[in-house]
């Protein structure tokens, strides 16, 4: 008995487009960095500081447990950060950083050197590298083709 080659029926998948770069990083991180009613309120604290200001989070976790008052040590911050937000601490400030460096690239014409600068890198390539790493696109793409959709629409 032969039997023939099965037919395969493709359908091409939706696109919805994303309503700017928070919603993007939002679909990266997921519901891990959203605060729960039970976690613990230094916890809270931390990740207010860094959502609010990210490019003055200082990099050592004790000068930031310092800066906003906490009786923490470098090492109890970061572990209580991650146990309750779920993401490290280093990393979630850096996808606020990116986050608000993104937001600028679609708001205004800053050269990227100004806006590395802005978002607390030193060095523009370092800051180039971390954006394509979390968007796919260098920083010029990612400003490219959001102006592309902008005029579009």
């Amino acid at each position: 008995m032969v039997v023939g080659p099965k037919t395969v029926i493709y359908n091409r998948p939706k696109i919805h487009p994303l309503e700017g770069s928070g919603a993007y990083v939002r679909l990266i991180l997921g519901p891990r960095c959203t605060l729960r009613a039970d976690i613990d309120w230094r916890a809270g604290r931390m990740k207010e500081f860094i959502d609010s200001h990210p490019e003055q989070v200082a990099r050592d976790v004790t000068d930031l447990c310092k800066q906003i008052g906490l009786p923490l040590s470098g090492r109890q911050g970061r572990r209580l950060f991650k146990v309750c937000i779920g993401i490290a601490i280093g990393q979630y400030a850096n996808y606020r950083r990116l986050m608000v460096a993104a937001k600028r690239l679609q708001t205004t014409d800053a050269p990227v050197k100004t806006i590395s600068a802005d978002a607390g890198y030193l060095h523009t390539r370092h800051f180039a590298h971390r954006f394509k790493k979390l968007f796919h696109l260098s920083p010029m793409e990612f400003r490219r083709i959001w102006r592309r959709t902008k005029f579009a629409a």
